[in-house]
């Protein structure tokens, strides 16, 4: 009989299968805690601007206004009268995620301001200590480990592992034409063993999709250059990157008229709010207007339009999310779909849930594991251990 009729009735029959069975339940044993973690951390994030609003951990989050009536100038010209000796680095109007505008200033340090949306006048600076949402974050993003950029690279080695177990476990989990529906379902008539082995086959099948993707994301949260370059290499990445974006430095810089320059970038990006204002970082950095698509707690639906800070001119226009290519939705889909706060409380509770079934089948695996080969091993050593006793 062929490979393939093999692999179709008695798929347990077949070799490769039992090398990736071998690499699978290795691969998830070494993952277990890994897998428990990412997948709780990533759950609790998922419902972040609510649990902020509810534990009272980001100030005036329940100031809740329609709409801004306070324009991004107003709000600079308060803080600048506010803090005279700080640089404004940016301000970010009201989204989903920010009931007020935030703006970044910096002088020895950084700080966060907080303006209300409908006046634009000053609240008060967020809290500088980190709490407990922010050590999930780190824990999620970098697992703590410090720098960032290093704890986001071994973080990118554990989703290339998830990626290989979920191969693995793809391989594995036909069980033959005879039976693969009922590896779709939870038979809970049965006992608790059993019922282990279906959660973990069933619940590992309908996840496979959502997992891969978050694998497949996190290695490109790890290693963003390499992925990028890849992806490029395979389809251009046109519009899903920023412009290279310069301006030629003159002797003074001027203080542009904020309201002007919002008026012509809303007149050249018709059908789009004021998202905020990104102030040059350095002389030859360009001032950005940021205009917001649709709503959203991110950037993934806003255009940027460039003036040259020293003459006020139009310099160009990015529109992200706009994409042109194949490698464009490619990159530009990672930050969206990984973290499933775009589209509603109903996307949200489906990513919240499907997070939690890392950690589930890390615990059935286990569970697993102990069932079939642990358990038995630890009866003989116990059973040896008793023997000499009772001769």
């Amino acid at each position: 009989m062929t490979f393939l009729h093999h692999y179709f009735h008695r798929p347990q029959q077949v070799l490769i299968r039992r090398l990736n069975f071998q690499i699978h339940l290795w691969i998830g044993i070494v993952l277990t805690l890994y897998m428990i973690l990412i997948g709780l951390t990533g759950s609790i994030l998922v419902f972040r601007p609510e649990l902020e609003r509810i534990f009272g951990l980001k100030p005036w989050q329940n100031i809740r206004a329609k709409e801004p009536v306070a324009d991004l100038a107003t709000v600079v010209e308060n803080l600048k009268a506010a803090y005279p000796r700080l640089r404004i680095v940016s301000v970010d109007a009201p989204s989903e995620a920010d009931a007020t505008f935030v703006a970044v200033l910096e002088g020895r340090g950084r700080i966060k301001v907080a303006s209300s949306a409908t006046e634009g006048r000053i609240l008060g600076e967020l809290p500088r200590r980190r709490n407990w949402l922010n050590v999930v974050q780190e824990l999620h993003e970098s697992l703590l480990i410090h720098p960032g950029s290093q704890g986001r690279m071994w973080n990118g080695i554990g989703a290339a592992l998830l990626l290989l177990l979920n191969a693995t476990g793809l391989a594995i989990w036909w069980p033959g034409i005879r039976n693969w529906r009922r590896a779709l379902k939870v038979d809970f008539e049965r006992g608790w063993r059993r019922i282990n082995f279906d959660l973990h086959v069933s619940v590992g099948f309908w996840t496979i999709l959502i997992a891969s993707f978050w694998a497949v994301s996190g290695i490109y949260f790890g290693w963003p250059r390499q992925v990028f370059q890849f992806v490029n290499s395979l389809s251009p990445v046109i519009s899903a990157r920023p412009p290279a974006v310069s301006v030629t430095p003159e002797s003074t810089l001027a203080d542009p008229d904020l309201r002007s320059l919002i008026a012509r970038a809303r007149a050249l990006d018709p059908g789009t709010t004021p998202a905020g204002i990104a102030f040059p970082y350095g002389r030859r950095a360009p001032l950005a207007i940021l205009l917001r698509r649709r709503n959203s707690p991110g950037y993934e639906y806003v255009d940027t339009v460039y003036f040259n800070p020293y003459n006020g001119e139009y310099v160009s226009t990015w529109r992200y999310g706009v994409n042109q290519s194949l490698g464009d939705w490619i990159v530009w889909s990672q930050v969206p779909l990984h973290f499933g706060t775009y589209w509603g409380l109903g996307v949200k509770i489906v990513w919240a849930t499907a997070g939690l079934a890392i950690p589930l089948l890390a615990v059935t695996g286990l569970l697993m594991y102990w069932n079939r080969v642990l358990r038995r091993k630890w009866k003989k050593l116990a059973k040896s251990r008793v023997a000499p006793v009772a001769a």
